[in-house]
């Protein structure tokens, strides 16, 4: 599957100009409070500047915002959370280390791929990401 971010808030200033972002999404990963994080592969590599010093993005993490809402195939208009990753290990790993990557905006996504759907999850989903990355209550 393939997303496309066609807009973001709260994000970092740089962040702005270089939507529309898109992602291939790679795997999908647990984290500890939800099962449904996606590992995504940038298209386009993300200028970063953290603490004054430009790095290159070339993954992210994503996961929608909105408890019952998922990214699948198709779906428009889909809120996420966008965090970057800060370790590339995580490509590797089975479970979401949140040490590994960066919260850094809310953004407005479409699946543009199609495709199969993702494996049925079992129970409700409710994400508090931002709440890892000392963000308040999302």
């Amino acid at each position: 599957m393939e997303l496309k971010v066609t807009d973001v808030d709260y994000a970092p200033d740089e962040l702005y100009d270089q939507v529309p972002l898109k992602f291939q999404l790679l795997k999908e990963i647990p984290g500890s409070d939800r099962t449904d994080y996606w590992i995504a592969k940038c298209l386009t590599p993300i200028r970063w500047i953290d603490d004054n010093c430009a790095k290159e993005i070339t993954h992210v993490v994503v996961a929608a915002r909105w408890e019952g809402t998922r990214i699948e195939p198709n779906v428009k208009n889909l809120p996420i959370g966008i965090s970057y990753v800060t370790d590339e290990s995580v490509l590797t790993d089975e479970f979401l280390d949140f040490n590994k990557c960066r919260y850094v905006a809310i953004g407005i996504s479409h699946e543009t791929a199609g495709g199969p759907p993702p494996k049925k999850h079992k129970g409700i989903l409710a994400g508090t990401i931002g709440k890892f990355f000392g963000k308040g209550n999302q």
